[in-house]
């Protein structure tokens, strides 16, 4: 083998070795909570404020933090 094999081959090793966050399974629903927090945060800035960008800032963090307080039932 040579120099080339031998780093694509600690190159797979590093990989498998790695979990990414999709394989250990997250226990929150923090992208849930941001994605609805990001629309609602629209409508509501939309409505209310007349200002789109406000408002998804405010219901991003929102969702963001409801999201990530609500756990998973396994």
């Amino acid at each position: 083998m040579n120099e080339k094999d031998k780093e694509n081959k600690n190159t797979e090793i590093d990989d498998e070795n790695n979990e990414s966050s999709e394989e250990k399974g997250e226990d929150n629903y923090l992208p849930l909570g941001m994605c609805l927090g990001i629309c609602l945060g629209m409508t509501v800035g939309q409505l209310l404020f007349k200002n789109i960008g406000t408002g998804m800032c405010i219901g991003m963090s929102l969702g963001l933090a409801i999201g990530s307080s609500v756990k998973k039932k396994k």
